[in-house]
């Protein structure tokens, strides 16, 4: 279900919308049409499986203390990326080359479409959807520094970041590497305190924090760290 509803999203609606140019803005990107497809997707079939109680997979407030804790974790989050990305070019004598498909947004550009859109409609998939979805096997996980990981926010987090390896065809293996190690870390962060706290909005602060430092350190390094 989630896998059809990933390529659905990123490669056939987009495919089907962009090459004919029908009256598409310019400042309409591909990635802005994937990342809708995957929102309106997400949202039809949470609609269905919650039967309307929304609440269930993740749409409910909190308090802002809440937020504290997933957005100082999420903090350094982008370091592994580049920390990784350094083992990989030790390790393969490959230079890392091409750039995220991001890195040449405008800062208007950035903060809506990857801090805003892409943190939004990509955790309501993965923390709202796959996760919600996989309840159920919540009492199966490991500990972790005391607190239990659960089946749900494993399968999530690794789904999230493998997701990001169809960035191969546009950057070098070394960089895809740091990106997938660290979304599926961030994928971890952002699950527990989905879990955690019954609400998609910690796990949206998390994704956005690190899209917002990382967005800082690919613009003084010259790359691009957003997931």
């Amino acid at each position: 279900m989630g896998g059809c509803i990933y390529y659905l999203s990123l490669y056939v609606i987009p495919s089907f919308i962009l090459p004919e140019g029908l009256m598409k803005p310019s400042w309409i990107s591909k990635g802005d049409i994937t990342q809708i497809s995957l929102l309106v997707l997400s949202l039809v079939l949470i609609y269905l499986l919650s039967k309307g109680n929304l609440s269930t997979y993740g749409f409910s407030p909190v308090k802002i203390k809440q937020l504290i804790k997933p957005v100082l974790i999420s903090i350094p989050v982008p370091l592994v990326m580049i920390i990784v990305t350094i083992i990989m070019t030790i390790i393969t004598g490959i230079i890392p080359k091409g750039e995220h498909p991001a890195a040449k947004y405008g800062v208007v550009k950035t903060i809506i479409s990857i801090w805003l859109l892409a943190s939004t409609c990509e955790e309501i998939f993965n923390r709202g959807l796959i996760l919600s979805f996989l309840a159920p096997l919540k009492e199966y996980g490991f500990k972790l520094f005391g607190s239990h990981i659960s089946l749900p926010v494993t399968i999530s987090a690794i789904g999230f970041g493998l997701g990001h390896l169809c960035l191969l065809n546009q950057m070098g293996s070394t960089i895809v590497t740091g990106i997938v190690v660290s979304a599926i870390l961030l994928g971890f962060i952002a699950g527990y305190f989905r879990e955690k706290t019954g609400s998609l909005v910690p796990a949206i602060a998390a994704h956005m924090t690190f899209n917002i430092v990382g967005f800082t350190i690919s613009s003084l390094l010259g790359g691009g760290a957003n997931v």
